[in-house]
């Protein structure tokens, strides 16, 4: 009897031992799940902000690519409005007005220049050498304010339009007879064109949109004989002109 009850308390020890561990197994796998589908929540996010990130940017690629074509169509219409109104005529007389009245009101009367409403005018005997086509050193101090003023208008003149300064030289109608070095009024007054082109350049006018040509006694501003007339047709003039743009291939 007694051997039978110390078995059966045995068996109930052992029992007892053995369903233990499981016991103590069922909180540890329910922690292991709720942790894996933590995890897996977590990875599902993960996975959902990644391809909002993908299609975000996706759609800042397309937006940047918008903005490029719309950027690009703008300047495109710019450059084709900026060619339109340097192709128009009324344009070009438009800006000449307003730039000689620009450089009126900038100016000091003086009797070395006038400045009309399409040109400047110099006169030649209080700039140039009698009888030769260089300007001379006084000449040249008397015109740097002048040409000082009119560089700061034609600097801004839009570098899109086609305009150019043209300076003339002009003489009276007398013929040269005992000049040594011109054989006519025609090689002074390109001499004296020239020379004062050279002095615009070293006065810091850009060299490409300059020309010079030597018109002699062809246009005259007074038709008289006296000495007054041939000092007023004795003259330097400096004009803005415009050049047609070369044909479109």
């Amino acid at each position: 009897m007694a051997c039978r009850l110390g078995r059966i308390i045995i068996g109930l020890v052992c029992c007892a031992g053995l369903s233990l561990p499981v016991a103590a197994q069922a909180p540890c796998d329910a922690l292991i799940e709720q942790n894996h589908a933590q995890l897996e929540a977590m990875q599902r996010y993960a996975e959902s902000f990644q391809q909002s990130l993908e299609e975000l940017s996706a759609a800042l690629a397309q937006a940047d690519r918008r903005n490029a074509e719309q950027t690009a169509l703008i300047e495109r219409l710019e450059a084709e409005l900026r060619k339109l109104r340097a192709r128009d005529p009324t344009e070009h007389d438009r800006q000449r007005r307003e730039f000689f009245v620009a450089l009126r009101r900038e100016l000091p009367l003086s009797t070395l220049y006038e400045v009309s409403p399409d040109r400047l005018i110099i006169a030649s005997d209080p700039v140039f050498i009698f009888g030769k086509g260089e300007l001379g050193a006084e000449g040249q101090e008397r015109l740097s304010p002048l040409m000082q003023t009119f560089r700061s208008l034609v600097e801004q003149l839009p570098k899109s339009f086609p305009w150019r300064i043209r300076v003339e030289g002009h003489s009276d109608s007398r013929p040269l007879r005992t000049n040594p070095k011109f054989d006519n009024n025609w090689e002074l007054s390109v001499a004296r064109s020239v020379s004062m082109l050279q002095f615009m350049v070293e006065q810091g006018f850009p060299e490409d949109r300059l020309s010079a040509v030597g018109l002699a006694d062809t246009h005259l501003r007074d038709p008289g004989d006296s000495k007054a007339a041939h000092r007023r047709n004795r003259r330097i003039e400096v004009h803005l002109i415009y050049e047609p743009f070369p044909a479109a291939e």
